[in-house]
């Protein structure tokens, strides 16, 4: 019989490779299984690259403290890993009387959530700090520590250092099923069957499925929530230091401009509720709609070409609240639900995982740069 593996990570978007990361940084024989044919093919592969302070997180949350950890976490590895990384700061700006009254709860919550840099901002420091935005501008808060990342060498380097430390990654080895035998695991996949004492579901877009067909029943039903995007030339990196952000609602945070880790400037993302959970289309109505919002707020824009478009699938449930659960009996742990401020969370998500099976913590041996 081969091998025990000391935990199974199901799914290869960032938190799965996050969470490989940790584990096997912390000394446990760990293998990926993700279905597809190459990770970060699933709601990892589109987002906006923004890396977050949690200053707008619900509080008290499980999200703000995963946030916030794996923000901590981000900036110390960073350097050693070679990640690019901008030091943008964010402004989240209002536009109309209404929302300049809004913004003291936005500070208000971002001073409670241990954000306290941030700092409001008359419309003249708004300007001054952005010229080119639309002269309509009424204030804004500054966010200093929101930074812009690349959302894909992130979760390769964390892939690259678990495999550094002797984790396996399998790809194309969808979990059709599993049994526990009261000690370990034995997943039944499309390349084989795996044996592991600890099964960990990171399966984002699935991760419902995964649940359903682990232990029969899931807590949690997957609502794909599509977010389009439109990218411009980049020439228009020069009329955009900072983030800039829309005011957030229950729904979603909102239409986001911001320069990318590659020279380019974005605007993004829509949020659309659909059933489909492998296929984020984009259509021309919406992409002119936010090239339109875009251009509202920074009218050089208008003369800037828009050279890329695409569009990317949340993990989003019936609530707001990510879904991370232990079952010890069945050495089983869930992280599910983990929607748009995954990319900032996914570190401290691992963490919180290696808490949950008892993973110490391990200095790595291992730095493969990106």
């Amino acid at each position: 019989m081969a091998a025990i593996f000391d935990a199974a990570v199901i799914g290869g978007g960032v938190v799965g490779c996050a969470t490989l990361r940790r584990l096997a940084v912390g000394g446990l024989r760990t293998v990926l299984l993700e279905k597809s044919a190459d990770i970060l093919s699933g709601a990892s592969k589109g987002n906006s690259g923004i890396l977050h302070t949690g200053f707008d997180a619900p509080a008290g949350s499980l999200e703000l403290r995963l946030m916030q950890s794996g923000y901590r976490e981000y900036m110390r590895i960073a350097p050693q890993l070679n990640l690019p990384m901008l030091e943008t700061g964010a402004m989240v700006v209002a536009w109309t009387d209404a929302e300049m009254h809004r913004l003291g709860a936005v500070e208000e919550l971002a001073r409670a959530n241990g954000v306290d840099d941030v700092a409001p901002l008359s419309r003249a420091q708004v300007l001054e700090r952005e010229p080119h935005l639309s002269q309509g501008v009424r204030g804004g808060l500054l966010v200093p520590g929101e930074h812009v990342i690349d959302p894909w060498s992130a979760p390769l380097a964390y892939a690259l250092q678990a495999v550094a430390h002797g984790a396996e990654v399998r790809r194309q080895a969808e979990l059709l099923g599993g049994e526990h035998d009261g000690e370990a695991w034995t997943l039944q996949t499309s390349q084989g069957a795996v044996r592991a004492r600890w099964v960990i579901n990171c399966a984002g877009l699935f991760g419902d499925v995964v649940q359903q067909r682990l232990t029969g029943a899931s807590a949690f039903q997957i609502k794909p929530r599509k977010g389009q995007f439109a990218v411009f030339d980049k020439a228009a990196a020069g009329l955009l230091r900072t983030i800039v952000l829309a005011l957030p609602n229950e729904r979603t945070k909102g239409v986001v401009l911001t320069r990318t880790a590659f020279g380019n400037v974005l605007v993004g993302p829509t949020a659309e509720e659909q059933d489909d959970r492998q296929r984020a289309a984009v259509d021309t109505a919406t992409l002119e709609w936010l090239v339109e919002q875009a251009v509202a707020v920074l009218p050089a824009l208008a003369d800037v070409d828009v050279t890329a478009t695409y569009a990317g699938l949340r993990p989003a449930t019936q609530s707001k609240e990510y879904h991370i659960t232990l079952d010890r009996d069945r050495t089983l742990v869930t992280a599910g639900g983990i929607r748009s401020t995954g990319l900032t969370a996914a570190l401290g998500i691992a963490g919180y995982v290696a808490e949950l099976v008892g993973c110490g913590e391990a200095a790595p041996v291992a730095w493969p740069r990106v």
